[in-house]
């Protein structure tokens, strides 16, 4: 039984970056065995334990082989006859396919720490093309590693993984898990710019018009990225740009299904949406408009939301400078107003109603405010 750290944490060690999780391949071992050494098994596809005392994950080698359409088609093979190599050959990209033993000499068979030197993303082997998960995986690899550049053979392989339509196969939790990811990298619009070249784009949402909005699409998360936005914001950034096609809400429910986004997400785009005309125009507004448009944007009940929606708003403009900068004014101004609305004692005006509802009572009072403000 021998045991080697493999992938991520490897490939980290090697280009000098933290590691954040280490796994192991276990070669020469059986289920039985791992068990009786206290290791706890978990899930129910592979053959894959946590240590007793690290809980790390240790995997015992095996191979795939493609029995059905889909990522999850694969037959898992796992024995003391696996070798290192074997186990090594089915992951994605030769980076990722090195080993490390314990006395901490390198395993790398399918040459990936030239590739890494060489800031090079290639596939390991031929059966790259069969799983259609590593569509999405390249593309986030391609955000996070935005220094590499993705081998020729390579891009054939996603564009045929891509005509293939296997995507159509994987779980939409599991696509929205990819995307976010790739939302959390550095340069996210690289994940974006992988998926349309290779067609995979046009096939999840065929409603973006990307060729019309890349330029525009890369400066908002430049912007972003420059301000440090959550992968939340970039990924409601991101669906922002659906909405030019002025998206009836059936569909729009169809594309946030389809790719499970989360609830969070949808209602930012779709409140940033709402109100986007009027932020653009906030100069123009009246002070019952200003208001309107405050009550709209539900900053009185909710306003841990303001901060969001306006970070959208700026990285969404952010490619034309003249509107960046109302952009900036129109926060400003909205600040200063929510300050002093925020003053108000409404329990007092709800006393001293005048005969009218209390919720007109308490709009009247805020836009006296306003009207003094502007």
């Amino acid at each position: 039984m021998k045991i080697y750290l493999v992938g991520g944490a490897v490939r980290d060690q090697i280009m000098g970056l933290a590691v954040k999780d280490k796994d192991y391949v276990v070669v020469g071992s059986t289920f039985k065995e791992m068990v009786k050494l206290g290791y706890k098994p978990i899930g129910k596809d592979f053959p894959v334990f946590l240590h007793p005392k690290t809980h790390n994950e240790y995997a015992l080698a095996r191979t795939e082989r493609k029995v059905s359409r889909g990522y999850k088609g694969f037959r898992i093979y796992a024995s003391k006859e696996v070798t290192l190599e074997e186990d090594l050959k089915r992951r994605d990209l030769t980076i990722n396919a090195i080993a490390k033993d314990a006395r901490g000499q390198f395993i790398d068979p399918f040459h990936g720490i030239k590739d890494i030197k060489n800031k090079v993303l290639r596939h390991v082997s031929s059966a790259f093309v069969e799983d259609p998960i590593r569509v999405l995986r390249i593309a986030r690899f391609s955000a996070r590693f935005h220094q590499f550049k993705i081998h020729p053979k390579t891009e054939s392989i996603l564009k045929q993984i891509v005509r293939n339509k296997e995507i159509e196969a994987v779980a939409s939790e599991r696509i929205w898990h990819e995307l976010f990811v790739g939302f959390s990298e550095k340069k996210s619009y690289l994940m974006i710019e992988v998926l349309h070249k290779c067609g995979a784009l046009k096939l999840l949402l065929p409603e973006m018009n990307y060729i019309k909005h890349k330029h525009s699409i890369k400066k908002s998360f430049e912007y972003a990225l420059k301000s440090k936005y959550s992968p939340e914001i970039k990924a409601a950034l991101f669906f922002m740009y659906l909405y030019p096609l002025r998206l009836n809400g059936s569909l729009e429910e169809e594309i946030y299904t389809r790719l499970s986004v989360p609830n969070a997400v949808k209602k930012l785009t779709q409140k940033t949406i709402s109100n986007l005309s009027d932020l653009k125009e906030f100069k123009k507004l009246k002070s019952r408009q200003i208001l309107d448009l405050i009550y709209k944007m539900d900053l009185f009940r909710n306003p841990d939301t303001f901060s969001d929606m306006m970070k959208i708003f700026e990285a969404f403009i952010s490619s034309q400078p003249a509107q960046l900068k109302t952009a900036q004014t129109t926060l400003k101004s909205l600040k200063k107003y929510l300050k002093h609305l925020n003053k108000l004692n409404l329990a007092l005006i709800s006393q001293n109603k005048h005969g009218l509802d209390i919720k007109d009572a308490i709009y009247e009072a805020r836009l006296e405010v306003l009207k003094k403000l502007i």
